[in-house]
C-alpha cells in the first residue's frame, strides 16, 4: 500500500495516535526512542534552550488507557501473557509501561513494510522485556541485538 503521508516526515511526541492514520505497510524505517520506565521525573535544566520542559518516567496502570488491555488481550492473547507475567514478576508499573509499548508496537507492526526496519533505543530497565515483547510481535527470528 502506499503512503499517506509525506516521504521523509519526522514526527515527534506521542506517536499512537499519528501512526493509526498510517496506511498499513507504508513505512520502511522507524526509530524509536522511547521513555526507559526509570521511575524518575526529568526536567530540562533552567537556562537552557528546552528549560520548563519535563516529563515523568514512572508508569501506573491508572496512566494506561484501559481499552489498551481489551485491545492487547483480545488481538494478541499470548502477548498480554507476557505483559501480565512481567507485571507479576516486576510490579504493576512494568506491566503499565510494557502495555503502553505493546499497543505501539502492534501498530508499528502494521505500518511497517515487510523489508522495513525497526530500531528501538533502550536501555536495561526494561531492554528484555521489550525483546520479549518484540519476539512475541514480529517473530522470535526478527530481532537482532
Amino acid at each position: 500500500m502506499s503512503a499517506n503521508w509525506a516521504n521523509q516526515t519526522i514526527w515527534t511526541g506521542d506517536n499512537l495516535a499519528i501512526m493509526r492514520g498510517m496506511n498499513s505497510e507504508s513505512v520502511d524505517l522507524i526509530y524509536l526512542d522511547p521513555p526507559f520506565n526509570s521511575n524518575r521525573d526529568y526536567e530540562a535544566p533552567i537556562g537552557s534552550e528546552a528549560a520548563g520542559a519535563a516529563f515523568k518516567d514512572t508508569w501506573a496502570l491508572q496512566d494506561v488507557d484501559l481499552a489498551w488491555h481489551g485491545e492487547i488481550a483480545e488481538r494478541e492473547p499470548a502477548l498480554y501473557s507476557i505483559i501480565d507475567a512481567a507485571g507479576l514478576s516486576h510490579g504493576k508499573g512494568m506491566k503499565a509501561y510494557l502495555i503502553m509499548m505493546a499497543v505501539r508496537l502492534l501498530e508499528m507492526r502494521r505500518i511497517l513494510k515487510p523489508n522495513g526496519s525497526l530500531y528501538l533505543h533502550c536501555d536495561d530497565t526494561a531492554g528484555a522485556y521489550l525483546k520479549t515483547l518484540l519476539d512475541a510481535i514480529f517473530g522470535g527470528g526478527a530481532v537482532r541485538e
